[in-house]
């Protein structure tokens, strides 16, 4: 595919998706989102592809959907719910279920559904100069991209509630503490700080990585009972797997393994 809205590159088993309409603040627009979905499913069935990295171009990540595109010109027959259903969810069910760690690389601004993004990803590390907005209400929206199930069980319902219903500025350093996103680095050192990251984690057991993530995704909304039982097929899945026979003969010979991610 010819994209024309996002740069995408594979070096070093790692996929990088790069967000890339700078002029107008990575701003979603119909046939970005398509693009997205497009690159995902790509690095999803590309065997060299270990991890994948979203990042942005430019000084902001995303600023959440375009306004001034097309679909808003009559605004008396928009329907968002349509809009969400047949462009945003399928992004939103890829980045959450493709069985590859993804790493976000928030470079600026992530407002609105580019805030919610981040939340999505498995592991987020912003720049200093980085923030986060969930803006919908001023808007006179909702937010959405899985933002009220995701930021209520990440830094707690109070707090999520406030910042959904004033829209207030997160900043980077605010947004780690309150367990929004991994790690803050100096904006200088975001693009080492996360390539070093993702290429370290390409040579890892990637199998147990999609699992850890498959666990994970339904832990909030499993009982204890039944993720008990998740956790048992899981394991004995990994402990049949290449990557656990590697490890332990690699621990018992004193050697470095050499994960196949199989």
């Amino acid at each position: 595919m010819d994209y024309q809205t996002i740069i995408v590159e594979e070096k070093n088993h790692v996929g990088y998706l790069m967000l890339n309409r700078p002029q107008q603040f990575n701003s979603l627009t119909l046939s970005m989102s398509e693009e997205i979905i497009s690159a995902l499913k790509a690095f999803e069935q590309n065997p060299e592809v270990k991890v994948i990295v979203l990042g942005a171009t430019g000084k902001a990540f995303c600023t959440g959907m375009e306004l001034s595109s097309s679909l808003f010109q009559d605004v008396d027959n928009i329907d968002l719910g349509l809009v969400i259903e047949k462009y945003f969810k399928p992004m939103i069910d890829l980045i959450l279920n493709i069985p590859k760690i993804i790493i976000c690389a928030v470079n600026g601004t992530a407002a609105g559904a580019g805030a919610s993004i981040s939340l999505l990803c498995d592991i987020s590390i912003a720049a200093k100069s980085a923030s986060f907005t969930q803006i919908f209400s001023k808007m006179g929206l909702i937010p959405d991209g899985g933002a009220t199930w995701f930021l209520p069980r990440m830094i707690g319902f109070a707090k999520a509630k406030a910042l959904m219903l004033t829209a207030e500025k997160v900043s980077a350093e605010e947004a780690e503490r309150l367990g929004m996103i991994y790690k803050v680095v100096d904006d200088d050192q975001l693009q080492q700080e996360v390539e070093k990251l993702a290429e370290y984690m390409a040579t890892q057991a990637t199998l147990s990585y999609a699992m850890i993530k498959q666990a994970l995704n339904v832990s909030l909304q499993n009982d204890l009972e039944t993720q008990l039982k998740l956790e048992r097929d899981l394991q004995l899945k990994a402990g049949q797997s290449e990557d656990f026979i590697e490890a332990a003969r690699a621990f018992l010979m004193k050697d470095k393994p050499n994960f196949k991610g199989r």
